[in-house]
């Protein structure tokens, strides 16, 4: 993602990386452990990067998988945040259940 005190978003998934998510409302350093987690639990290849004042979350491999982690993680943080996927449009994520 890059900035204050999080590294630069993964180039490679920057160019070739399918976009999962995008994530509304939270600060950066929460999303920043929230992808990581995902990605290490997943075991898939994850980052993300801010477009439009949004989180943009991109990954390569599994997209499902990538996907159900990321939710996952996302739950801790119900009504604080807004989440879409190319399958959700954007809404709480208590309403994607």
């Amino acid at each position: 993602m890059g900035g204050d005190n999080l590294p630069e978003c993964d180039k490679e998934l920057w160019k070739t990386g399918e976009h999962i998510a995008t994530i509304i409302d939270l600060k950066p350093d929460t999303i920043e452990e929230i992808v990581k987690s995902a990605a290490k639990l997943s075991g898939q290849r994850m980052d993300w990067h801010y477009v439009g004042g949004r989180a943009a979350v991109r990954a390569l491999g599994d997209l499902d998988s990538a996907r159900a982690y990321l939710k996952e993680g996302l739950r801790q943080y119900e009504g604080k945040y807004r989440f879409t996927t190319e399958q959700d449009s954007v809404l709480p994520l208590s309403l994607l259940r």
